[in-house]
C-alpha cells in the first residue's frame, strides 16, 4: 500500500479590480416617457427625445463611410410612463447608434467616442517593469488605438537575370528608406476613443484623450506594471566516484636440460628440445643466444639514443720553408769574406724568399674559417677511434631507444616472482552555488579548469618543422538557472540545467606524439530538469543516482591454474570495481527587496583584500 500526499489547496490569485462605468449608457433626465414606435427612424426618435428633455441635438456622421448608401435605421418600441434615460438609451441600443452628452448637447453617431467640445488630456507614463511594447500591445487590445512607426527599406536596380526577382550585385542598384504610421487597436474595448504613441528609448507611453479615459488607462498600467521579484536559487551538488582495482599476477620461469618452461601472467610457454618449433618469430637452435631462440630476452629498459661521429681533426695547411733575402757586398779588404745585408721593403720589413737548402723542413699552420674559428676536416688516420654523441629531439630533450643487450636464461634455474597490488580513488566534487536571477531571466555559472581533451599533429615537409594544435575543454562546473514564473502564492517555476565533468587522463598509444601535453577524457554528468515548481525556501532533491560497476578478470592454465595452493603460480586475476553517485539539491528563496536580504545586500566577504575592494569600489 502505497501512501499518497494531499496537493496543498490551492493559493488565491493576485487579482487588481477597478469599476468601469457604461460608456455607452447616457445619464440624461427628463420628464417621463410613453410613446410608440413602429419603424421609426432612429434620428428622429432621438432628436423627439432631446426636445422633450430640453436638450439639443447634434448627428455627428463617420466621415468614411458613403452617404448615398446608407440605409436608415428603424426601431420599434412602446412605452407608458417609463424613465427619459432608459427611453433614450433603449432607442440607442435598437439603432445601434451611440451617444454622448457634452453639456446640455446630446451628441449622437456611429462613433463619437473621441468626439467632444471640451479640452483633451495627454499624459506620458513612464514604465519601470513592462516593456513599452508590451504595454502598447495591451492596451490597444481593450480599445485604445496605438501609433507605431515601422521604417520601410527598398532596394531598387537590374534583375540578375531575366524573370526573377533577385538583384545583381552590380553597383547600379538604390536603396531608399521611407516611415509609415501604423495605427492598430480593437474595434471595442473600455478605452475605445484614447489614442497612444511609445517611446522605446525612454521607456514611455504617450496617451491622449478624455481624461476619463486616461483615468482607465492609468489604472491598467499601474496593474501591468507590477514590479519583477527575484529569487535566490542555491544548488547543492555532491559528486562521489569510488574506485577499488586489485591485481594479483604471478609469472615464473625454469630450465631444466633442454626442456624450458615460462608463466607468464597466467600464459603458457613450453619448449621441450634443442630446436624451437617454427613460428611467427621464426626458429632456431637452443643457446644461440640470438632473438627468437627460446631462453633468450631482449634486456628491458631504455638507453639514451646516439649517434655516431667520424673522428675530425683542425684543418692544417703545408708551408715551404722561406729564408730572409739577403743584399752581397764585395768585400773591403782583400782577401776578406763578402759582406750580407738584409733586404727590407719599402715599409722597413724584411723581405722573405723560398729556401734553397734541401735539407730544411716544411712546417703547418692551422686553416681559420671568415670568424676567425679553426676548421675540422675528416681524421686521415685509419686507426682513429669514433665517438658517440647523444641525439636531441626538437625541444632539446635526449631521445630514448629500447636496449639491444639480451639475456639468456641460465641452464639448472627457477625464477619466479608474485606482483600484487591494490588500488583506492576516491573522487568527491562538491559545489554549492547561489545565483540570484530575476523573474522571467537566466542565469549560468560557469567554473573549472581548461584540459586537453585532442591533439592534432601537422608537419611541414618543407621547413621540417611540427606544430600541435590542442583541443581543450573544461572540467568543472556549469549551471542555468531560468526562472520562468514566481506567483503569489510562494511558488516558483523554473528550468535547472547542472553539468558536472571530472578530467581523467587517458591512455596513450605507443609511439603517440603530443607535444607534451597529457590528453583526458571527461566523465561528464548533464542534468535537464525541464519545468520544476517549488515552494518558496522548499528543497528539492532532483536526482540521486547510485550506480556500481565490478569486473573480474582471470587469466590461468588449463587444469594447473585451477589447483589449490600452487594454482596461484599458473593464472593472473584483475578486479576492477566503481560506485558513482550523483546527488543534487535546489532551494529557491524569493526576495523581499524592500527588506533588502543575505543574498548580495548584506554579504560579507571572508579575505581582507575583498572586504578592501568592496569598501573602494562603494
Amino acid at each position: 500500500m502505497r501512501a499518497r500526499a494531499a496537493a496543498p489547496p490551492l493559493g488565491d490569485i493576485a487579482v487588481g479590480s477597478m469599476l468601469l462605468n457604461n460608456r455607452s449608457y447616457v445619464q440624461a433626465t427628463g420628464p417621463s416617457v410613453s410613446l410608440t414606435l413602429n419603424n421609426a427612424p432612429a434620428k428622429d426618435a432621438l432628436m423627439s427625445l432631446a426636445r422633450l428633455g430640453g436638450y439639443g441635438f447634434v448627428y455627428v456622421g463617420d466621415p468614411e463611410s458613403d452617404p448615398t448608401k446608407t440605409t436608415p435605421v428603424g426601431v420599434t418600441m412602446a412605452f407608458r410612463n417609463e424613465r427619459f434615460d432608459r427611453a433614450l438609451n433603449s432607442v440607442l441600443l435598437a439603432s445601434g447608434l451611440q451617444a454622448k452628452l457634452d453639456g446640455r448637447t446630446l451628441m449622437v453617431g456611429t462613433a463619437i467616442s473621441s468626439k467632444t467640445f471640451g479640452p483633451q488630456m495627454s499624459k506620458v507614463f513612464r514604465l519601470n517593469q513592462v516593456k513599452v511594447d508590451k504595454a502598447a500591445n495591451y492596451l490597444a487590445s481593450l480599445g485604445a488605438s496605438m501609433n507605431v512607426i515601422n521604417t520601410i527599406t527598398t532596394t531598387t536596380g537590374e534583375a540578375s537575370s531575366a524573370g526573377t526577382n533577385q538583384l545583381s550585385n552590380q553597383t547600379s542598384q538604390t536603396t531608399q528608406k521611407s516611415t509609415q504610421v501604423e495605427t492598430y487597436g480593437a474595434s471595442v474595448g473600455p478605452l475605445l476613443g484614447l489614442t497612444g504613441t511609445t517611446d522605446t528609448r525612454l521607456g514611455t507611453v504617450t496617451l491622449v484623450g478624455d481624461p476619463q479615459l486616461i483615468s482607465s488607462a492609468e489604472s491598467y498600467l499601474k496593474q501591468l506594471d507590477l514590479r519583477r521579484r527575484q529569487v535566490a536559487v542555491k544548488v547543492q551538488i555532491l559528486n562521489v566516484n569510488l574506485a577499488n582495482d586489485r591485481f594479483v599476477d604471478a609469472s615464473f620461469s625454469a630450465r631444466m636440460g633442454d626442456t624450458f618452461i615460462v608463466s607468464e601472467s597466467g600464459k603458457g610457454h613450453l619448449n621441450f628440445g634443442q630446436y624451437k618449433p617454427g613460428g611467427p618469430s621464426g626458429s632456431g637452435i637452443y643457446g644461440q643466444g640470438v632473438s627468437g631462440v627460446p631462453g633468450t630476452y631482449s634486456s628491458y629498459g631504455q638507453v639514451p639514443q646516439q649517434r655516431v661521429v667520424q673522428p675530425m681533426v683542425a684543418s692544417q695547411s703545408v708551408v715551404n720553408p722561406v729564408v730572409q733575402e739577403q743584399a752581397v757586398f764585395p768585400p773591403q779588404e782583400p782577401g776578406g769574406d763578402p759582406i750580407f745585408v738584409p733586404k727590407l721593403d719599402s715599409m722597413g720589413r724584411p723581405i722573405y724568399v723560398p729556401s734553397s737548402d734541401p735539407a730544411a723542413s716544411q712546417t703547418l699552420k692551422p686553416v681559420y674559417d671568415s670568424n676567425g674559428q679553426p676548421i675540422y676536416v675528416p681524421d686521415a688516420n685509419p686507426a682513429a677511434e669514433q665517438t658517440l654523441k647523444p641525439v636531441y629531439d626538437n625541444k632539446g630533450r635526449v631521445k630514448y631507444v629500447p636496449s639491444s643487450e639480451q639475456y639468456r636464461q641460465p641452464g639448472n634455474s627457477f625464477y619466479a616472482y608474485i606482483e600484487a597490488q591494490i588500488i583506492a580513488r576516491n573522487a568527491k566534487t562538491l559545489a554549492q552555488p547561489t545565483l540570484l536571477v530575476q523573474e522571467g531571466e537566466k542565469a549560468t555559472v560557469e567554473t573549472g579548469t581548461d584540459v586537453v581533451v585532442n591533439v592534432e599533429r601537422d608537419e611541414n615537409g618543407d621547413t621540417g618543422t611540427t606544430t600541435y594544435t590542442y583541443e581543450k575543454e573544461t572540467a568543472g562546473l556549469t549551471l542555468e538557472v531560468d526562472v520562468d514564473k514566481i506567483d503569489d502564492n510562494g511558488f516558483i517555476t523554473m528550468n535547472v540545467n547542472p553539468s558536472v565533468s571530472v578530467p581523467v587522463p587517458a591512455q596513450q598509444a605507443p609511439g603517440t606524439e603530443t607535444g607534451g601535453a597529457q590528453i583526458f577524457n571527461l566523465n561528464k554528468r548533464d542534468l535537464q530538469s525541464g519545468s520544476i515548481r517549488l515552494r518558496d525556501g522548499q528543497t528539492l532533491i532532483l536526482t540521486g543516482v547510485v550506480s556500481e560497476q565490478q569486473i573480474e578478470e582471470v587469466k590461468k592454465w588449463p587444469i594447473l591454474g585451477d589447483l589449490p595452493l600452487i594454482g596461484s603460480m599458473f593464472r593472473s586475476s584483475e578486479s576492477t570495481r566503481s560506485k558513482d553517485e550523483l546527488v543534487i539539491l535546489v532551494t529557491p528563496r524569493v526576495l523581499d527587496d524592500d527588506q533588502g536580504g543575505v543574498f548580495g545586500y548584506g554579504y560579507r566577504p571572508s579575505t581582507q583584500q575583498a572586504t578592501q575592494l568592496m569598501q573602494n569600489g562603494f
